[in-house]
């Protein structure tokens, strides 16, 4: 049986093309699978991992093999072996075609070792900044923003930190939204006083939930915002890209309103759904609000006209090939990968966006009061001045950013043209976290509707941590997920809360049985040896919940569930053993773990259950914010904790 090269019989596959060779299809019993490959020149395969074991057999050409970090160049007679679950794409730079041979196998002993040679922790950053969309302060934050980006975003902050790594939370308010400034129309309030009002809200609501920020950004409460947003627009005039256009404009004649964004309400021409002008949430797809079907006035409710309109825009089709090479090297989350590469491929490609704005609201550009920077680009670089500011200030990081996935158009297409077109590329994100909509009851949330339960409602209500593992086991991750009334009004009854707090009353009763000092280990049965071991491995499926691309909030409460769970049998079946006066040696070590399994879930918890876990990091005497250790070590013998129990009564609020 003979193969030949073939160009003509080639498929595209993996970014490059690709001829099957020789496998078990062809002759039965083979071991391996080959294919023939050619990378055109110029060109870069798709970056992928799999199971397997490959060689790549260099048949003619030259072209740098990307294996992880490292990269080899290739030349025609060479061979590299690639080992399961590396990442890897080949980069032909030459002007020629890079031909190859791929021989595959089924190698799961090989596998199994490569995944223990890359822990979960190894991957996640030594030095990070956890960016969470400003909110738009036009109004208080209910459940619903709590449970997308922000308790979620705190969760990956506290982690990292309880690891040694650098993590800084950066949020703010989003003062220069045209939402606020149709606030403030609809209310006949002043719409800076609409921002402040809402902002400190915001801020304070964010607080309470025990989200720690490190840098907020205020925009009205910054004498320097403006004049920054000058300078950055400066930098992004430069570009050959921003070019001067006259469009005809939705406009309401009776308000004298240019109609953009919040200003304008209208049916998506996409998908259907309710729009507002810009983006439509449903399906995350830009438009302009001139081409919404029955387009109207947010404020007066009238149909809107056109007028003609002068303004700056970016062509944003320029980037397009600089975006889908980012898009090959940036962590993010599958459904945000799909809103992308959509908008990549649709017909026409990417549509110029607007730069510039007629209004009242926003920083002001250029010599004419009318010409108000757009409030999307306002924030794009204050995202991109914060990146700077914490660069300068604290040195280098990887930024990471959790956001919903209606706004993936703009902080994963705009957020990245603005910065290159500015030449300020390093400051982008390398990492996106999405989330979907929170429903309750069935139905989104809905603040003119009065459909919501108020965050600062619900955290006055219940306590702080069962509000947040309430949350965060809801979180809408990949799909949008519902909460029913019952649960939203008194989400201080979380089954985690709940059942952790079960768990760690029984201390008390340990120290009246078998004394108030944490013991040594002594002799080990093999079910304490199989607990120890699984206090490693829950963490090691922990950490690797935490991966930007793995990323799931409602399986780290619902895994933390299974780790209480497993921490009450363990007690339960353990305490027989504690009565025979012969195992006193393996009742040692059973006490030890229990100990051990507090201190463990102090700093696995800590992220979701601040407070709780705060507490019973230090009734065991263990100071500062609790630890996630790579290797569990045990409490030092002799340890005594202060108080009977670890657990602080509940609040008055909750009495």
């Amino acid at each position: 049986m003979t193969r030949t090269f073939d160009r003509d019989q080639m498929t595209w596959s993996y970014e490059m093309h690709l001829q099957s060779l020789l496998s078990a299809q062809d002759i039965p019993g083979l071991p391996f699978g080959s294919v023939f490959g050619s990378v055109p020149a110029g060109t870069t395969s798709k970056r992928h991992a799999h199971q397997d074991g490959e060689i790549f057999f260099v048949l003619d050409g030259e072209a740098v093999v990307v294996l992880g970090d490292e990269e080899r160049t290739l030349r025609k007679g060479e061979s590299v072996y690639l080992t399961p679950f590396s990442f890897h794409e080949i980069r032909n730079e030459s002007a020629e075609p890079f031909d190859l041979i791929s021989v595959y196998w089924d190698d799961a002993a090989a596998a199994a070792r490569a995944l223990s040679e890359l822990p979960a922790r190894s991957q996640l950053p030594q030095n990070v900044r956890v960016f969470c969309p400003p909110p738009t302060p036009n109004g208080g934050l209910h459940l619903g923003h709590l449970a997308g980006p922000y308790v979620r975003a705190d969760l990956f902050t506290r982690a990292l930190r309880s690891m040694g790594r650098s993590a800084r939370y950066v949020t703010g308010t989003d003062d220069h939204q045209s939402y606020v400034a149709t606030a403030g129309r609809l209310t006949d309030r002043c719409p800076a006083s609409v921002a402040k009002e809402a902002g400190d809200g915001i801020v304070r609501t964010l607080h309470s939930a025990g989200v720690h920020t490190d840098r907020l950004t205020r925009p009205l409460a910054d004498p320097d915002h403006v004049p920054t947003m000058a300078a950055w627009f400066e930098r992004l005039l430069a570009s050959p890209a921003v070019t001067r256009r006259t469009e005809r404009t939705a406009y309401c004649a009776g308000c004298d309103l240019s109609l953009f964004q919040a200003f304008a309400r209208g049916t998506c021409a996409g998908c259907a759904a309710d729009s507002d002008g810009e983006i439509c949430e449903a399906c995350a797809h830009p438009n302009q609000a001139r081409d919404l079907q029955d387009v109207r006035c947010r404020v007066c409710h009238s149909p809107a006209t056109t007028r003609e309109e002068t303004a700056l825009w970016l062509d944003l089709a320029q980037f397009a090939e600089e975006l889908r090479a980012r898009l090959k090297k940036t962590q993010l989350s599958a459904d945000l990968r799909a809103v992308v590469e959509r908008l990549l491929d649709a017909p026409g490609g990417l549509a110029p966006y607007r730069l510039t704005r007629t209004g009242t609201w926003g920083s002001a550009v250029g010599e004419d009061p009318a010409q108000r920077l757009d409030p999307w680009v306002d924030l794009a670089f204050t995202f991109l001045e914060a990146s700077r500011a914490e660069t300068e200030q604290h040195g280098p990081a990887d930024n990471a950013l959790f956001l919903g996935l209606d706004n993936g158009y703009y902080y994963a297409v705009l957020l990245p043209a603005l910065a290159l077109a500015a030449d300020a590329g390093e400051h982008l994100p390398t990492m996106y976290v999405t989330n979907r909509f929170l429903q309750l009851s069935g139905r989104k949330f809905s603040t003119s509707r009065g459909h919501a339960v108020w965050a600062d409602e619900a955290l006055a209500r219940g306590e702080r941590d069962a509000v947040r593992a309430s949350l965060l086991r809801a979180a809408p991750e990949g799909r949008e997920t519902d909460m029913s009334w019952e649960v939203a009004s008194g989400s201080g009854d979380d089954p985690l809360y709940g059942a952790a707090r079960d768990w760690l009353s029984g201390f008390a009763r340990l120290r009246e049985r078998h004394g108030d000092t944490v013991p040594g280990t002594g002799a080990w049965t093999v079910a304490q040896r199989e607990f120890y071991r699984q206090l490693g491995s829950v963490t090691e499926q922990l950490d690797g919940l935490l991966l930007p691309d793995a990323f799931s909030a409602r399986g780290y409460v619902r895994l933390l569930d299974t780790f209480v769970e497993r921490a009450e049998e363990f007690r339960a079946t353990q305490e027989p053993l504690r009565a025979v006066a012969s195992q006193s040696e393996e009742t040692r070590t059973s006490l030890a773990l229990e100990y051990l399994a507090a201190k463990v879930f102090a700093a696995l918890a800590w992220p979701v259950l601040p407070d709780l876990a705060t507490s019973l990091h230090a009734w065991l005497g263990l100071s500062g914010e609790p630890v996630r250790e790579s290797v569990w070590t045990f409490l030092p013998s002799g340890t005594a904790p202060a108080t009977a129990s670890p657990l602080h009564p509940k609040s008055e609020k909750n009495a």
